[in-house]
């Protein structure tokens, strides 16, 4: 009946002025809602689709990644490494083998670790803003037994720099 390129073409022409005209606009509202509804399923479908497509290659190349660091550990097991304070390390023209020593992590509550030094004596090791000295605290013998800190053990680990 009417042809909307032609009505945006000639916008200042096309006037709704009947039952008719309204209907047909109202029609042409529904129709392009519908294309818009059938182009963004498709858009959609595509999107997920890609989505998935990225995942599965992360996968692959994390298994490929993890396979060869396995094999590289492996081989860390054969050699020398130069042995530093908190790892040991073995470079190469590409990079670098690192097999980090196990540490300690301690999981700190400031107020109730303020609390038991305050309680127990220990007040050198609070500094004048009423924070922890944590840098002196936990080269003490006793900081397992302050009441706010949690010992967790960090593993040993391997890394390829």
């Amino acid at each position: 009946m009417y042809d909307l390129e032609d009505i945006t073409e000639e916008k200042q022409e096309f006037v709704i002025n009947t039952d008719t005209k309204a209907d047909w606009c109202l029609k042409k509202i529904q129709e392009e809602r519908k294309e818009v509804e059938r182009l963004t399923k498709i858009i959609d479908e595509e999107i997920e689709m890609l989505k998935l497509k990225k995942q599965k290659i992360e996968e692959s190349l994390e298994s490929k990644i993890s396979f060869l660091q396995g094999k590289l550990f492996e081989y860390f097991d054969t050699i020398q490494p130069r042995e530093l304070a908190s790892c040991y390390k073995y470079k190469l023209p590409s990079g670098e083998l690192v097999y980090k020593k196990p540490t300690v992590k301690y999981e700190r509550d400031d107020e109730k670790i303020l609390d038991w030094l305050a309680n127990n004596g220990k007040s050198d090791y609070i500094k004048h803003q009423l924070s922890v000295d944590w840098a002196e605290l936990k080269k003490t013998d006793f900081v397992n037994q302050v009441d706010g800190i949690t010992e967790v053990q960090v593993p040993a680990r391997f890394e390829v720099k």
